[in-house]
């Protein structure tokens, strides 16, 4: 006969985590988590990891951000901490990404007990105080769970399980009573990963077959969405499907991470930053074209509202249920007929690739092929600041293997793509734009730094972004990131927009000044590396042979740049 210990709620709730892959939780502590935190050991940078969950203490914005970074660089899921009241606001911020960006995530909140309801207890989380279980259940209906039953603790943790499968996150409410009381009865709650439908690629050729036979003038164009870059192969398959097909490739921000530098069918970024040539391309799709999308990205940063106009759009995806689908489909983001096939994505390429080997007829013609994919050329500046243009190509040439980067809602998440136009391979490099969270990318880069230390992570900001995180940088000294901070002394996208949306507005009415700050003498002051890099560049190629050193503490880079400098175009002007 076994006999099974007894666990009271909160012991119960970290095994079921440790069994879901979960080793990071950040946060800050507090009397609504003391019960759960002492369980946990501290995070200490270069220390071998074992199997137990470590808590790494920063600021609770920061620390919300810290799951998707952790998940972006390795693939494992993460967990973030609040304790009872304001934290939670702060905290959740990288909620809210999480869930636009399809990431798994646990976040934990801790509550007043239901009981204490008109009592006035301090940090109010009850109906009548902040009535923070409404709030998250209004933000996510089926992923938020309170753990206020010790009798249902495992039904509930059993669901949670399911929507991190389904790449999405769950907030863990956690009433300090309920978790208090003892429980005997410990299945496991494993993290068993869901298994794809077969597919039936038979039929799914013949599809192909029917439109392809009935099309006349019509292209064939590819395009990688966010998802197709969690694919560790899809760089070589989408390059293979191109050359098959002779199909142009367009990408998200993100979805670059799926395509190869020298795929000679690249047409470039779409969107916010986008390149010339793809934007080109997705505005003249008719209804003779077909669109191959891996994992469809219709959101307003990549397609500025614009529906695929194709005549066929067909979407490969592991998981229907993505942010911006409807009823499991994006129909609703298509001109022409929409068809879809859930599975194991890789497999799915490698069969059309096969197939279409086998069926050259229904190749393109010859598509044009460009070197420059951007038909404009960027302003330049003189003087005192930075040539942006200039910085991100001299630093596409620097770029070392094994290196992680993500872009802040800054002019950096505007501008790389459209001066880069490719992808570096050494360099994967994300940025959470749908929520478009200021200060996120910090906490980003920190969770990514934590789960991969052997990588070399870089995070560009904005001074005004730095604003929301900077009093979080010395708990972060000894992780060795390099942080650049891109300084204007203002908020330099809606200073950029405004000149255009509000042109008979005097300046001093966008309110988008900032006062100048010596972030280097931040940076030092907290036990951090600074450097500044010169107008002239002259000096960033010794700032990043530093910046590749793993013998140091993290490190700020301050540029000095120019908002008046217009580089990356903002589709969205035209919407506002």
């Amino acid at each position: 006969m076994v006999v099974v210990e007894p666990q009271i709620g909160y012991e119960r709730l970290l095994d079921a985590m440790t069994e879901w892959g979960i080793r990071t939780c950040s946060g800050v502590t507090g009397g609504g988590l003391v019960h759960l935190l002492k369980y946990m050991d501290p995070h200490v940078p270069h220390r071998t990891r074992g199997d137990q969950i470590e808590f790494f203490t920063i600021g609770e914005y920061a620390a919300g951000f810290v799951p998707l970074g952790h998940y972006l660089a390795t693939g494992a899921i993460a967990a973030a901490a609040a304790t009872t009241g304001a934290a939670s606001k702060l905290l959740l911020c990288g909620l809210s990404d999480a869930k636009l960006h399809n990431i798994p995530a646990v976040y934990l909140i801790a509550a007043t007990p239901s009981s204490m309801a008109f009592q006035s207890p301090l940090q109010d989380t009850t109906e009548s105080g902040s009535n923070m279980i409404g709030q998250l259940m209004a933000e996510l209906p089926q992923g938020t769970f309170v753990l206020d039953d010790i009798e249902t603790l495992d039904e509930q943790l059993s669901a949670a399980r399911d929507q991190l499968n389904q790449s999405k996150p769950v907030a863990l409410v956690l009433p300090p009573d309920a978790l208090s009381e003892m429980t005997s009865w410990v299945p496991r709650i494993g993290m068993a990963l869901n298994q794809p439908d077969a597919v039936d690629h038979a039929g799914l050729f013949a599809l192909f077959r029917r439109y392809l036979s009935q099309r006349r003038k019509g292209r064939i164009v590819v395009m990688a969405g966010d998802e197709a870059a969690r694919y560790p192969d899809m760089a070589y398959l989408t390059s293979r499907l191109c050359e098959v097909l002779r199909a142009p490739i367009v990408w998200s921000i993100n979805g670059a991470n799926a395509v190869s530098r020298d795929n000679p069918y690249a047409y470039g970024y779409l969107g916010f930053g986008g390149n010339d040539r793809a934007t080109e391309l997705w505005d003249s799709l008719n209804e003779h074209d077909m669109l191959i999308t891996i994992g469809f990205c219709g959101d307003e940063y990549t397609v500025n509202f614009s529906p695929a106009k194709a005549g066929l759009v067909w979407n490969i995806t592991a998981n229907a249920h993505l942010y911006g689908s409807s009823h499991g489909s994006f129909r609703h983001r298509v001109v022409g007929e929409f068809q879809q096939t859930v599975g194991d994505v890789e497999e799915i390429i490698r069969e059309t690739i096969l197939w279409c080997q086998a069926n050259p007829q229904i190749c393109n013609e010859d598509v044009p092929l460009y070197s420059n994919l951007n038909v404009g050329t960027p302003a330049r500046v003189s003087g005192h600041a930075v040539d942006i243009v200039a910085f991100y190509e001299k630093l596409d040439g620097l770029w070392q293997p094994d290196t992680f980067g993500f872009d802040d809602v800054c002019l950096a998440y505007k501008d790389r793509q459209y001066v880069t136009q490719r992808p570096h391979p050494y360099a994967k490099i994300y940025s959470l734009y749908r929520g478009s969270a200021m200060g996120g990318a910090y906490g980003v880069g920190l969770g990514a730094k934590i789960a991969s230390p052997d990588k070399h992570v870089f995070v560009f900001s904005g001074d005004g972004c730095f604003r929301l995180y900077g009093g979080c940088l010395a708990e972060a000294q000894q992780l060795g990131i390099t942080l650049f901070v891109l300084d204007n002394a203002n908020y330099g996208i809606v200073e950029q927009g405004l000149s255009k949306i509000l042109p008979h507005t005097p300046a001093s009415r966008y309110h988008g000044g900032l006062e100048r700050i010596d972030f280097g003498a931040m940076a030092r002051a907290c036990g951090w590396l600074s450097a500044r890099v010169s107008p002239d560049l002259s000096n960033l190629s010794d700032i990043m042979q530093k910046a590749y050193r793993r013998d140091r503490p993290s490190m700020l880079v301050e540029v000095p740049v120019d908002s008046d400098q217009v580089v990356g175009p903002n589709p969205r002007l035209k919407n506002l």
